[in-house]
C-alpha cells in the first residue's frame, strides 16, 4: 500500500476477549450468586406464608389448632434450604425427606394418611425473580469486559 499506513494491532482488544471468555467460562460466582437470590426468595415464602408466585399458603391443621406459621413448625425445613454450585448449574433446595411433599403437595404420614396441600417454598421458572437473576448476570458479564 502506498501512501500513509496505521497499523492498529489488536494486543488490548485480544486481553479483553481473553478476560471475557474467562469469564463466560468460569460461571460459579454468577451461579453463586443466582442460588443467594433463590434462597432469599424461598426465605421470603416462609415469612410472607405464601409461594413465591403469591399464592397464599392453605394454615397447616396445626396453625389452625395451635397457632404459629405454616412450614415453621420447628424451623428445619427453612434452615434446611441450602445452594450448591457446580462448574454450570447451581441447585437449590432441601435435603428433608418431607421437603418435596410440602413443595408439591401430596400423601404424607405414616401410612400416608393426609392428603398435604402444595405449599411452593422454591420458586419455579414463572415466579423466579428474572429481573433480579438477569441484573446479577450483566454485573457478571461486565466485570468481564
Amino acid at each position: 500500500m502506498a501512501g500513509a499506513v496505521i497499523q492498529l494491532e489488536a494486543r488490548e482488544l485480544d486481553r479483553a476477549l481473553a478476560v471475557l471468555a474467562e469469564r463466560l467460562l468460569g460461571l460459579e460466582p454468577v451461579l453463586a450468586e443466582i442460588g443467594e437470590i433463590v434462597l432469599a426468595q424461598a426465605q421470603d415464602a416462609f415469612e410472607a406464608q405464601q409461594g413465591p408466585g403469591g399464592e397464599t399458603w392453605e394454615p397447616s391443621r396445626r396453625v389452625l389448632t395451635q397457632g404459629g406459621q405454616t412450614l415453621v413448625d420447628s424451623g428445619q425445613l427453612l434452615t434446611s434450604l441450602t445452594s450448591e454450585v457446580m462448574p454450570d448449574a447451581v441447585v437449590v433446595g432441601s435435603a428433608k425427606v418431607y421437603a418435596a411433599v410440602h413443595q408439591f403437595g401430596g400423601q404424607a404420614g405414616r401410612g400416608l394418611a393426609v392428603n398435604l396441600p402444595a405449599r411452593p417454598f422454591l420458586p419455579d421458572e414463572d415466579s423466579l425473580d428474572w429481573p433480579e437473576v438477569l441484573d446479577a448476570v450483566q454485573r457478571h458479564l461486565e466485570a468481564g469486559l
